[in-house]
């Protein structure tokens, strides 16, 4: 029986217009109350998850910055962190910032105390609303290879995608300390090894005392692709890409159609 649903935001959750539809908010609200606990995982940062939590208007654990933080919810004097998985890799992230500048590429590094922004203000662009806002906000770094050197939890790349597909020779050759992964076209989102959404919806479901077979996930990028093979249960978005699909078992309809509320409904006629 399913205990505990993963759900991705952007482009599951969220809809086109980075907002989650009525019916997502109910879904989220009626899995809860019917005992199978919803988590928010994301790829954004905690300001992200947490600015979901309310827009949702309910307190949920979450996983976040591509699964190097999971926390229980959003009770800010008294946050418990679950898990935390940082690195600090100066030699390997020297290649990373490298490539930045040679290309143009723009860097947001996560850290545990905040972020921080390296990349020039064209960028903003190309950047999505919501990441426009967290990228401005963040502290500007002007030297990454000071900056940078302290135990940070992502470094999302910013850059088209002839630009992100030279940007994996680079990871494949120089970083093998790190794990890279794509969290959309222009997002290249770089962690721990072994640090992605499936590793860390198992630090989660084990915290809750649950197996994989009681866990349900959703999602719709080649980041959600590990949560979507380790769960029990799994659904990729009607607007994933076909590798997506067939890394879950079954297709939801797309973000803009209330996919996340199918499934939940789905779930819910399945266990009655």
């Amino acid at each position: 029986m399913i205990r505990l649903i993963a759900i991705d935001l952007d482009g599951t959750l969220y809809n086109s217009q980075h907002h989650v539809s009525p019916a997502g908010k109910r879904a989220v609200h009626a899995a809860q109350a019917a005992g199978m606990q919803p988590v928010i995982v994301t790829g954004r940062g905690r300001r992200g998850a947490e600015a979901a939590l309310h827009e949702l208007e309910i307190d949920l654990p979450y996983i976040c910055s591509a699964g190097a933080l999971v926390c229980a919810g959003l009770a800010r004097e008294d946050v418990r962190i679950i898990s935390a998985r940082t690195f600090q890799m100066p030699d390997e992230l020297a290649h990373i910032i490298t490539f930045a500048r040679e290309t143009g590429t723009g860097l947001i590094a996560d850290g545990v105390h905040g972020n921080l922004w390296f990349g020039d203000d064209s960028l903003g662009e190309s950047l999505d609303p919501l990441t426009k806002v967290y990228a401005y906000e963040s502290r500007r770094s002007l030297l990454p290879e000071r900056d940078f050197d302290s135990p940070l939890l992502k470094v999302t790349l910013v850059a088209e995608c002839e630009i992100l597909a030279q940007a994996e020779g680079l990871m494949d050759a120089h970083c093998p300390s790190l794990h890279y992964t794509f969290a959309g076209n222009k997002y290249m989102d770089v962690t721990a090894k072994n640090v992605n959404k499936c590793s860390a919806l198992e630090i989660l479901a084990h915290n809750f005392g649950l197996s994989a077979s009681q866990v349900a996930a959703i999602g719709d990028q080649p980041i959600d692709m590990p949560m979507l093979e380790c769960a029990g249960v799994s659904a990729a978005m009607g607007n994933s890409v076909e590798m997506v699909k067939k890394s879950a078992k079954m297709v939801a309809p797309s973000n803009d159609d209330d996919g996340v509320a199918w499934f939940v409904d789905f779930l819910m006629k399945s266990q009655g």
